[in-house]
């Protein structure tokens, strides 16, 4: 699907509507090294990397989720402008995570103690401030689906 988009948006310059490919336990879809995983693990991991790199000209963007940044491949780990830190309980995550923002380890040791909805925001593009993590609380998206559909009336 990825490859259609970029191809067919490449083709007729047409970049809208946005759209956003999102990789959830992105470590088993983005490896740094794919351990023997299959044919289908370095298809995936070549189309994320294509749109994590090119994608913005075309109206596509990518999302990633992990807790096992150690494990994803940093040729893609560097391309968004704006991540949502959570609760990293491995040491060496927190650690991977503080080096390639810069963020101390006292700003990341905060993370462990992260609630549901609890992130640092990290991006100079959102907030105009580069190596500064905005502690953030985001809405259960669960209540809110559950609020919508209790109180909907067709």
């Amino acid at each position: 699907i990825g490859g259609a988009a970029m191809e067919s948006r490449r083709r007729s310059g047409n970049i809208e509507p946005v759209a956003a490919f999102i990789y959830d336990e992105a470590d088993q879809f983005i490896p740094q090294d794919d351990g023997g995983r299959g044919p289908s693990v370095p298809a995936a991991k070549e189309r994320a990397v294509e749109i994590a790199r090119r994608g913005r000209k075309y109206g596509l963007g990518i999302g990633i989720g992990t807790q096992r940044i150690v494990y994803l491949d940093t040729n893609v780990l560097g391309q968004p402008h704006t991540y949502f830190v959570s609760k990293l309980p491995r040491d060496s995550d927190r650690k991977k995570v503080g080096e390639a923002f810069g963020l101390s380890d006292e700003t990341m040791i905060q993370t462990l103690r992260f609630s549901k909805g609890q992130w640092l925001l990290v991006s100079y593009d959102a907030t105009g401030v580069e190596g500064f993590p905005v502690p953030v609380q985001l809405p259960d998206a669960n209540v809110r689906i559950r609020e919508f559909v209790t109180n909907y009336t067709p």
